[in-house]
């Protein structure tokens, strides 16, 4: 489904019995901490609900009721005297077993219904239902049964609801996601309107009293939050694809804009058939319901939202999300609500599937990058999950959120591009094939796509889907070594955010020299490796991951330099301001690193640098290429574009700065050379930098912070510099140290620990005059420093001209 966070309403514990009221002793209960309810958790053993029929006898439109009855057949597998069923809020009239009327009791939560006598394995019997009432709606406002105007539908999942699944909202059941029925309907309504259910239509029965009863059978089995129902002033518009029947439920006046949406469905279905196997149920269905927030993937009856289904193309990728869902959901379904990435996850990645083999490869891309980017900047923040989690083991409460479809999403693709196409949908058929009509786990996925594509896949599931957070690649430097055949010796580096996993990977790595490219994979898995790589051409640019394999804690984008001007590279939070072009054209590469950068090497000089992330940028840099580039801050709470600074900008941004280094062999320094542009409040956390060339390197934020400085003080007051005249104007002369016999720099501060000003003092150098520019009077502290770190110190007072 597409698109929920929640308080479920209580509801007082009642219980009605015909009789005796047998006790809830069989089976799994337990209190539902938020209602003080019991209700079931998982089917108790010994027996099995093969089959379902649904009967609605009649909808009240008005009053928002339904009266109906539901005959289910029991299925003994251990010795039994009592059923227990979910149904959620309705009246009893009756139950019956073969024209008996059994003991029951009912809590408006869960049925008891006694046996006349044991059943023992291999015996079945058919419990009938009958009841009335108004089902149920979630209360988180996604799920439930619906109605509006002359409509009446069900969505099976209640985003509040625990558990999710919503069957019981209309019917009893046992509301899990691993018990499956088959199902058959009997849905009665005016003859104005129609009723579509799962399955096919086997016929329409016409009454006396002018209702008409639809009669729709399920010939495979499914879970109960896939059933449904939808009624409304319907036509059923029919095709087939590929060989299979599709039926639309819509309004005569949907046709054309039904058919121009769905224009691409012979692809589709034809695509995900060739990936995931033969299409899994009678018919594809769907039924424009009046519903503006999302679908769900009811198994052959896709309950969709009209408004979507409009004649464009803008939410194709909506209706291929839930048809992908036959296959990851309906033909084979998480066995919790904690492995639900198995249905969302790969649904949602199956948008980026459709957009690849629908608007190409560089589209593809797009949407990974963007939904990558999304997800390392926060899944793990009160906008997102609010922590780093694990794939595998998602809490209740976020069972529909970032992590099961967006990061579940960013996991396919990585997975796919690990083992290959080939083998990736080899793997998926034999999980389609092997676990058909059942649910299955995360440790089912890996064991079964080990067993398609012969990849021993558990090191992958131990990295990527039972720990959290996020790997995070780099090039820490490369040897170049000449020769008759070129020599590189390239050293990468591991870490790590949201945990202390070490990972395994095989990476990309890519030498090009602007005409020839050559890739070569190697396995990432320590905290450094060396690799010894030996190319037939001299490279001018080596890049790990360049075309965006591995989903981990970097997000990339390359902008080739045709033309001057302002160029977005999107997702990065880089722009550049072009000033003149190169032939050929240069190729630029940011990487929005979501790591910490590395510390200084020497001793801080008074700056706090960013705690959560740095860009890196190369590429190919062709001679005549110059341009600015602009780095982005934000440290808002915004779900749109925050949650990169909130923890490190604590003062007003007069106090940030940007700062530059080479490579990891270089120590940072400030960017003299760049523009800070605060925006219209130095205290909303967000604005930019912009240096005046863009170098190929590493840049991060930093931010003035002199109680880092004060902290320094006693090793400043080993040797203090000696100033004069002080107070100043104008300009006045710093004598250094004797451990000027050592090239360093100066650090000017004002009183505040902002910088004022830096530059370099040669090796041997005795003393220099700083040139003192126009500024407000007050007091400057001066830094020495060298290859011994801040050696000495003093301060200035500046009286202004």
């Amino acid at each position: 489904m597409k698109i929920g966070k929640w308080v479920l309403s209580g509801l007082m514990l009642v219980c009605i019995a015909l009789q005796a009221q047998p006790q809830l002793v069989s089976g799994d209960f337990r209190r539902n901490n938020e209602t003080g309810q019991w209700r079931s958790t998982s089917i108790p053993n010994g027996y099995t609900i093969p089959e379902v029929v649904i009967h609605v006898d009649s909808i009240d439109f008005t009053a928002h009721t339904i009266r109906a009855s539901a005959d289910l057949t029991v299925a003994a597998t251990s010795p039994i005297l009592t059923t227990y069923f979910d149904l959620l809020g309705f009246t009893i009239d009756s139950i019956a077993i073969n024209q008996q009327l059994p003991f029951y009791s009912y809590n408006d939560t869960v049925l008891a219904v006694s046996l006349p006598g044991m059943m023992n394995p291999g015996d079945t019997t058919v419990i009938s239902v009958y009841y009335h009432g108004q089902p149920a709606q979630d209360a988180s406002g996604w799920g439930g049964f619906y109605f509006n105007g002359n409509y009446a539908f069900n969505l099976g999942v209640g985003f509040a609801a625990d558990p999710h699944n919503y069957g019981r909202a209309w019917y009893p059941c046992f509301d899990d996601f691993t018990t499956r029925s088959k199902y058959e309907f009997f849905i009665t309504t005016p003859s104005s309107l129609a009723a579509f259910c799962n399955g096919t239509l086997q016929q329409q029965l016409f009454n006396p009293n002018g209702t008409v009863t639809w009669h729709w059978k399920m010939n495979q089995t499914i879970p109960s939050y896939l059933v449904s129902m939808a009624v409304g002033p319907y036509y059923s518009l029919q095709r087939t694809s590929n060989g299979i029947p599709v039926e639309w439920a819509a309004l005569t006046t949907d046709t054309v804009a039904v058919l121009n949406t769905f224009s691409t469905l012979d692809t589709t279905l034809s695509r995900f058939i060739g990936g995931y196997g033969p299409y899994p149920f009678d018919k594809v269905g769907y039924c424009l319901v009046p519903f503006n927030n999302g679908a769900m993937e009811h198994a052959s009856s896709i309950h969709i939202g009209r408004a979507f289904i409009n004649g464009s193309q803008t939410y194709a990728t909506l209706w291929a999300h839930e048809l992908s869902h036959m296959w990851w959901g309906d033909k084979v379904t998480c066995s919790t609500a904690q492995d639900m990435w198995l249905n969302e996850g790969f649904a949602s990645y199956n948008e980026a599937w459709y957009t690849q083999f629908i608007s190409g490869q560089t589209a593809y891309r797009n949407w990974i990058r963007t939904n990558h980017r999304k997800q390392l900047q926060f899944a793990h923040t009160p906008a997102g999950d609010g922590s780093y989690l694990t794939m595998n083991n998602i809490p209740q409460e976020y069972t529909y959120g970032s992590h099961v479809y967006n990061k579940g999403a960013d996991m396919v693709h990585t997975l796919r591009n690990y083992m290959g196409d080939s083998l990736f949908f080899a793997g998926c058929q034999t999980y389609m094939n092997n676990m058909a009509y059942n649910g299955a786990s995360s440790y089912d996925l890996r064991d079964q796509l080990t067993a398609g594509s012969g990849i021993n896949m558990n090191r992958f599931f131990d990295d990527w889907i039972f720990t959290p957070g996020w790997p995070h690649f780099s090039i820490d430097s490369v040897v170049y070594v000449p020769g008759g055949l070129d020599h590189y010796y390239v050293y990468t580096r591991q870490r790590s955010v949201g945990n202390n996993h070490l990972y395994a990977m095989p990476v990309d790595i890519t030498f090009s020299d602007g005409v020839t490219d050559t890739t070569v994979s190697v396995l990432i898995d320590s905290v450094t490796n060396v690799f010894h790589i030996p190319i037939y051409f001299l490279a001018g640019w080596i890049a790990l991951d360049r075309y965006e394999k591995v989903s981990d804690a970097i997000s990339d984008n390359i902008s080739t330099v045709t033309s001057t001007g302002v160029q977005a590279i999107n997702e990065t939070n880089v722009t550049l301001n072009v000033q003149s072009v190169s032939v050929p054209a240069s190729l630029v590469r940011a990487e929005h690193n979501f790591v910490p950068p590395d510390p200084f090497k020497q001793s801080n000089p008074g700056i706090r640098l960013s705690d959560y992330h740095y860009w890196k940028i190369d590429g190919l840099f062709e001679p005549g290429f110059l341009s600015k580039g602009t780095f982005v801050y934000d440290g808002s709470t915004s779900g749109t574009t925050g949650y990169l600074d909130n923890t490190f900008i604590t003062t007003n941004e007069d106090s940030l700065l940007i700062l530059y280094r080479e490579g990891t062999w270089d120590d940072w320094h400030p960017v003299v050379a760049s523009t800070h542009n605060i925006g219209p409040s130095s205290t909303d956390k967000r604005g930019s930098f912009t240096v005046d060339t863009l170098k190929q390197g590493e840049y991060t934020l930093g931010m003035y912070d002199y109680t880092l400085s004060v902290a320094e003080q006693p090793l400043f007051s080993k040797m203090q510099l000696l100033i004069y005249p002080n107070p100043a104007s104008g300009s006045c002369t710093i004598n250094l140290p004797a451990e000027g016999d050592s090239a360093g720099k100066i650090v000017i501060l004002d009183n505040g620990g902002r910088l004022v000003s830096t530059f370099p003092t040669e090796k041997g150098e005795r003393s220099l005059i700083w040139q003192i520019p126009d500024r407000t009077t007050g007091k400057y502290i001066v830094l020495y420093t060298n290859g011994k770190g801040t050696v000495a110190s003093g301060s200035v007072v500046l009286t202004g001209r």
